[in-house]
């Protein structure tokens, strides 16, 4: 079954997709895709679709 979700990842200065990636494994999510559609001072607010058995 595919899911979909909104997380929060801790902001950081040198941000890349693989911290990100380890952030979302790091949760226990098999994430498909993923996306940043907010964020602040603290956060980043993601848009995830994740494979669930």
């Amino acid at each position: 079954m595919i899911l979909t979700a909104e997380v929060k990842i801790k902001s950081i200065k040198n941000l890349s997709s693989e911290y990100i990636e380890m952030q979302l494994r790091n949760m226990g999510f098999d994430v498909l895709r993923w996306a940043i559609v907010s964020y602040d001072d603290d956060f980043y607010i993601l848009s995830i679709s994740y494979s669930k058995d």
